[in-house]
């Protein structure tokens, strides 16, 4: 069977910064799905713009408006994953939050938490959450 492609898929690295300190919120998927911790992550829609679909999603999963967002990066990182004959291209931004705040969870995800960097790297669950990650830190905070 030849891989195709599935529709364009994001990831949204969260975070809020205070003075020279950085913290990044994961979600962990339920155990029915995964049980891991990632940033937020969703699918486009047909006809919907990538944007749009960030901003969709950061409310459905984790009920953050558009209004709280401070700051929206370009998208500056792309990979790609296999799930079974499907590979999968998620396209990587950077969302400043306005505050840190408790985060109401969507019914994929059953735990939050506010991380430094070092801590956000460890809990992460997949490498490519990793290198995304990593990859943010090198651009806009190193």
């Amino acid at each position: 069977m030849n891989n195709f492609l599935l529709p364009i898929r994001f990831e949204a690295i969260l975070y809020v910064k205070k003075g020279d300190d950085y913290k990044f919120l994961l979600i962990k998927r339920i155990p029915e799905d995964g049980d891991f911790w990632q940033p937020v992550t969703g699918t486009q829609e047909s006809k919907e713009s990538l944007i749009d679909c960030l901003y969709r999603e950061l409310e459905e999963e984790i009920n953050i408006r558009k209004t709280e967002v401070r700051h929206l990066t370009d998208m500056f990182y792309s990979f790609t994953w296999e799930k079974g004959p499907v590979v999968i291209t998620e396209y990587v931004f950077g969302v400043e939050l306005t505050e840190e705040r408790p985060i109401v969870l969507s019914k994929e995800h059953n735990d939050q938490r506010w991380c430094s960097f070092e801590e956000a790297v460890g809990l992460l669950g997949k490498d490519n959450n990793i290198k995304a990650l990593k990859e943010f830190n090198s651009r806009f905070i190193v």
